[in-house]
């Protein structure tokens, strides 16, 4: 049952034993692929077996789609673990073993990110730094920088002794930590190869050399105990900025003492069109065919290149293509607009909103919360804000245990017997209502509510209150910065976490993995695509084929591409068209 509706490659690549690298093109079934192979896998445990399989995402948002997915053909997913690389990492192993580190021993928080660009801002003052001047902030597996550079690497050191002194971590000491505590404590290694007979990685091919690292060393620990399985696509490789590598099957191998591994591929695509296939093949760095072979193959659609439009018309110009699109039966959830950078999407969709009224849309990418995900406020903020929904019950019943443990954790404390299990606590969350329009003073009233029905006193654990208050701190530092342009009232904050409802508009980035029957796409130029660091690093070209190529394959019908007019740098130079968009030749479609 399992298996029935997937092709034969796909069915090869689920029953395939051992270590596999799975390549696959934009539209083949991936993600399918991936669900089965954690379904199968599952099917093979012993009943009540400990051990658990790890999906290790590229996103919170491919993670809980994976859960999704899952409930959606009848699995018990209480086996499996899912989520982002670092929470991987933190979950796993700095939070059991942090104590065997001293510069963890003594107790520590995820660093905001709001507190993180504040800080990195002022030492750019400091080391008289530009604020557009990139600094590196990786991490070689030795401990040194990957910053070359004498003034970067002043600052790095001295952001990293402010992290420390205020018992902080970022994303990229939770990397290191975990290597250094694995290699330093083989114990370690071994204790997780027992507990994970599978680990999958999704878009291996933006996976950073740390993240290769830790994994290498848990199923070289487990000598054939641990079996792991690569899934992604080389032309996807759109995180070269921030350290990801797509390394070969060879230097796979190498990770891994040279254990074998069987290299398989996904070939046909289910999704798009043969027209716009052939259109975004122009941006291939990997020159291979790639065949329609779904129900829209021989779709025609629409294909438009407008690079004539002036910016300030641009909210006109989107409308009228969405309603072209609304006007052939699409529904407005398989419309989506997208950027290259988080910036375009705040100067567009209130205006949107206000030229198409009876549409709705989807800006959850403009969320006004922190994304720090460890602090406690946002996990409850998360369940309160959410809506009871057969369709996320699983997600919701996942967010309780995960509350439930940190309140645990920060309280050292159990939760009143009435609340100790997921299903009353939901109950309980889901009867908190708030009369508050605005969404701080919503939450605010939400969490007293919440605190005095369990019987915690906050004022007696000071590390819920300072948590709390750099919840609420972000907020309002969003809220009142003018790049952002974020809507304060409730019902803005409660759409950030629901189901896609309307006509996505989200970055590149946001939506990788997902699919739709009309992408439009505009901020096409060269310094958004590709980025200025792209460009003055020398990887311009690449750079820009990668992120053409992710955006035109997220569409399976219609595609229109805009590179408006009239932006310019600081400086006040224009801003021209991406050169590898415009020198394709095509014959672009006009409406």
């Amino acid at each position: 049952m399992i298996l029935a509706k997937l092709n034969h490659e796909q069915k090869l690549a689920v029953k395939q034993e051992g270590h596999v690298l799975l390549t696959a093109c934009p539209g083949s079934g991936k993600t399918r692929v991936l669900i089965h192979k954690l379904a199968y896998n599952l099917s093979k445990l012993p009943e009540n077996s400990k051990k658990r399989i790890a999906a290790v995402t590229f996103t919170v948002r491919a993670s809980e789609e994976i859960f999704r997915r899952l409930n959606g053909i009848g699995i018990n997913s209480n086996n499996i673990w899912s989520g982002t690389l670092h929470s991987f990492c933190f979950e796993w192993i700095i939070k059991p073993y942090s104590c065997y580190l001293p510069e963890l021993s003594n107790g520590f928080a995820i660093a905001d990110e709001a507190f993180c660009a504040e800080l990195v801002s002022s030492l750019k003052d400091k080391y008289k730094l530009k604020q557009i001047d990139p600094v590196n902030f990786r991490i070689n597996r030795d401990g040194s920088y990957v910053e070359n550079k004498s003034i970067q690497q002043k600052l790095i050191a001295e952001y990293h002794s402010i992290l420390i002194s205020n018992k902080l971590i970022d994303f990229e000491l939770i990397l290191y930590y975990s290597y250094k505590l694995l290699v330093t404590y083989p114990n370690i290694q071994i204790t997780l190869s027992n507990i994970f007979e599978l680990i999958c990685v999704d878009e291996y091919q933006d996976t950073q050399d740390l993240l290769y690292a830790i994994i290498s060393v848990i199923i070289k620990a487990g000598n054939g105990k641990t079996s792991l399985f690569f899934v992604g696509d080389t032309d996807q490789a759109i995180y070269a900025s921030l350290g990801g590598v797509a390394k070969s099957l060879q230097e796979i191998k190498a990770e891994i003492d040279n254990m074998p591994i069987t290299h398989l591929t996904l070939t046909g695509n289910y999704r798009s069109s043969q027209r716009i296939i052939d259109f975004y093949s122009n941006f291939q760095t990997q020159k291979y065919q790639i065949h329609a072979v779904g129900k829209n193959a021989k779709e025609e659609g629409l294909i438009t290149f407008n690079s004539d439009i002036h910016h300030s018309n641009i909210v006109d110009e989107i409308a009228k293509l969405i309603q072209l699109s609304l006007d052939t039966g699409i529904p407005e959830n398989e419309i989506c607009v997208l950027v290259p950078q988080w910036w375009l999407i705040t100067i567009v969709t209130k205006k949107l909103r206000a030229s198409l009224p009876g549409v709705s849309f989807d800006a959850s990418g403009l969320a006004p919360m922190s994304k720090n995900r460890e602090n406690i406020w946002y996990k409850l903020s998360r369940l309160l804000l959410t809506e009871p929904n057969p369709k996320i019950y699983s997600s919701r019943y996942r967010w309780a245990t995960d509350l439930i443990d940190s309140f645990r954790v920060d309280t050292n404390t159990e939760f009143n017997e009435l609340y100790k299990n997921e299903r009353d606590l939901l109950r309980l969350i889901n009867s908190i209502k708030s009369s508050e329009m605005e969404g701080i003073d919503y939450l605010n009233d939400c969490f007293d509510q919440f605190l005095q029905i369990i019987g915690i006193d906050q004022l007696k654990y000071p590390q819920l209150v300072e948590h709390r208050n750099l919840f609420f701190d972000n907020i309002d530092k969003r809220l009142n910065d003018d790049t952002f342009k974020v809507p304060s009232d409730i019902q803005s904050f409660k759409s950030f976490y629901r189901e896609m409802t309307g006509v996505i508009i989200n970055t590149c980035v946001g939506v990788k993995g997902e699919e739709f029957d009309t992408v439009i796409s505009y901020g096409l130029l060269n310094g958004y695509v590709p980025h200025w660091n792209d460009i003055f690093s020398g990887r311009a070209s690449d750079a820009a084929k990668k992120l053409l190529y992710v955006i035109c394959s997220r569409a399976k019908k219609n595609l229109h591409l805009i590179s408006e007019i009239g932006r310019t740098t600081k400086s006040g130079s224009d801003l021209g068209i991406t050169p590898e968009l415009k020198c394709i030749k095509f014959e672009y479609d006009v409406v």
